[in-house]
């Protein structure tokens, strides 16, 4: 009995159109039936459609400076509700700390998620991998902050791995500048109607 009311409920559920649309013969677009259109869609995320050359200053009880070059997956969204842009990027970098004239070179490598969404929300994430050339000493330093793709501000903190003199940075604010080539090949989603 609980089997055959179970079939029946089963079968008015799909039948009925309380948990979709419904398909009307002859029909192929219903009115309310949307799809997405992706414009320069890329062949891989990973190799993504931009170089990226990052440039970047943090302050902090001592100064960095640094310069990346790699690889940029870049998309935006643009619907009804606005428009959202969205970046991640990749790759190996070069930076000189100095702490009270005492000067540190180092090698990065660097990921990075940034998204600005318009009506204004902003946000941004950033992992750093860093070995000190100078005085053997390895750092992780994860950021967050505000990022207008083409700009960032983001609050790093530098944990240091390993034993060693430490010139980077612990506590820092980093301004930082990212350069895209090609800046307008974007990979573009939007719905065929709003």
């Amino acid at each position: 009995m609980l089997k055959k009311l179970f079939i029946i409920i089963l079968v008015v559920l799909i039948k009925s159109s309380i948990f979709g649309q419904t398909h009307l013969p002859g029909d192929s677009i219903h009115r309310d039936t949307h799809y997405m259109i992706i414009d320069n869609k890329v062949k891989s995320k990973f190799w993504g459609n931009a170089w990226h050359i990052p440039v970047g200053y943090s302050i902090g009880i001592s100064h960095d400076f640094e310069i990346g070059f790699g690889r940029s997956y870049k998309r935006n969204f643009c619907g009804g509700a606005g428009c959202m842009f969205q970046t991640n990027s990749w790759g190996l970098g070069y930076g000189i700390s100095s702490k009270a004239g005492v000067l540190a070179q180092g090698g990065r490598i660097y990921y990075g998620y940034n998204f600005f969404y318009f009506p204004p929300f902003t946000a941004g994430i950033r992992g750093d991998y860093i070995f000190d050339f100078t005085n053997k000493v390895h750092y992780l330093k994860p950021s967050l902050g505000f990022s207008f793709i083409v700009g960032e501000l983001f609050y790093s903190y530098g944990l240091k791995l390993s034993n060693g003199i430490r010139v980077h940075p612990s506590h820092a604010f980093t301004l930082r500048i990212n350069l895209f080539y090609k800046l307008k090949k974007w990979e573009e989603h939007y719905p065929n109607r709003c």
